[in-house]
């Protein structure tokens, strides 16, 4: 009678335990591996009876049971950490490239831009292709930030002289222009198709 008071009293102090622990886990990957280890004790404590009728060490059984936890927490919080470096370490190969492929761009129009079209090359954004390597091939879109060429720049102590030509088109026809012109000659020189070139003034006006 007394065992059987006693497996009772545990039952209902286990499951209070259960309880309060599940109301205090934050939520995170780990929650659901101490709810499988809290299921799994309530069972053995359950079956408590059984183990002392074939006269088994529930002592060591728990530990062995917990021990087994323990390791499988650790290694998946290996695993979670060596994912995160991974990524990491993708993202910083991932910016690399794309720097150098900028800088490899640029330089490949920088002379002729300026000479021929007046222009410079701000910033570049790059847009690839789902699962696609990051390379000219695998490029969805690049959008291209101009601006005036520095030589090109007005001084601001300079005075300009101004004069109306009623024959002239609108400044923002001439840009537009001059964008069209710009994007044939970078899709030429860099290989890459005109519908996957978007070219923009400094401030974002296409």
């Amino acid at each position: 009678m007394a065992f059987i008071t006693e497996w009772v009293t545990q039952i209902i102090l286990f499951l209070l335990l259960a309880l309060v622990t599940d109301l205090l886990l934050p939520a995170s990957s780990f929650r659901k591996y101490i709810k499988l280890v809290v299921g799994l004790l309530l069972i053995l404590v359950f079956l408590q009876p059984v183990f002392k009728l074939f006269d088994i060490d529930m002592d060591k059984f728990f530990t062995q049971e917990m021990n087994r936890w323990s390791d499988q927490v650790e290694v998946e919080s290996m695993k979670n950490s060596i994912e995160e470096k991974k990524k990491e370490i993708q993202a910083s190969q991932r910016a690399y490239i794309l720097e150098q492929m900028a800088v490899q761009l640029e330089n490949e129009v920088k002379e002729e831009l300026m000479n021929d079209h007046n222009v410079e090359i701000q910033n570049f954004s790059f847009q690839f292709k789902k699962d696609a390597e990051v390379n000219l091939e695998g490029l969805k879109s690049l959008t291209v930030t101009m601006e005036e060429s520095s030589d090109q720049k007005a001084d601001p102590d300079e005075v300009e002289e101004i004069v109306i030509d009623l024959n002239q088109q609108p400044e923002n026809q001439e840009d537009k222009k001059s964008l069209n012109a710009v994007k044939s000659y970078l899709s030429t020189a860099w290989d890459i198709p005109e519908d996957q070139l978007i070219l923009q003034w400094e401030g974002g006006v296409q």
